[in-house]
């Protein structure tokens, strides 16, 4: 089979797939050089803000990743997800969007009374973030493994 025969979507999905691995990949090495050769502040604002920004990148990364494999395939042509692998893949998609359009939200509506309750806004918040690439990679090992077992049978 040649490779004209092939439907567009299956090079879209590849492309935007591996554009967000890239971007998860560049953004993760180029943190740990920066970081690494960042000389230490008092304030620790610099080291902060690095954190902050490259986090974002690779979060964003993770959503590129994400909704390039969610690009539907037809005809045994590209990576072609279950249903449960597709729910994975679309939480992943979407929860760091929101989570990361909370912050601002909850940023303006949680009053200072509730200073008890920040911390156990700050961790809900940061675990809300972090289970959507949790989900993008679980998604990514189950076909892994279906398509070992598959080779295997």
């Amino acid at each position: 089979m040649s490779t004209l025969s092939r439907p567009v979507s299956v090079y879209l999905q590849g492309g935007v797939a591996a554009l967000g691995a890239i971007v998860v990949l560049v953004s993760l090495v180029g943190f740990s050089l920066i970081f690494s050769s960042m000389p230490p502040s008092e304030s620790g604002f610099a080291e902060g803000l690095a954190i902050l920004l490259f986090g974002l990148y690779v979060l964003a990364g993770f959503v590129i990743l994400a909704g390039g494999l969610l690009i539907p395939q037809r005809d045994a042509h590209g990576i072609a997800f279950t249903s449960q692998q597709r729910t994975l893949l679309t939480y992943g998609l979407l929860a760091p969007i929101v989570g990361v359009a909370l912050v601002p939200l909850g940023a303006m509506f949680v009053p200072p009374a509730l200073d008890p309750l920040r911390p156990a806004l700050v961790v809900g918040l940061g675990v809300f973030l972090c289970s959507g690439p949790l989900a993008t990679l679980v998604a990514i090992g189950l076909k892994l493994r279906d398509s070992r077992h598959n080779e295997t049978t």
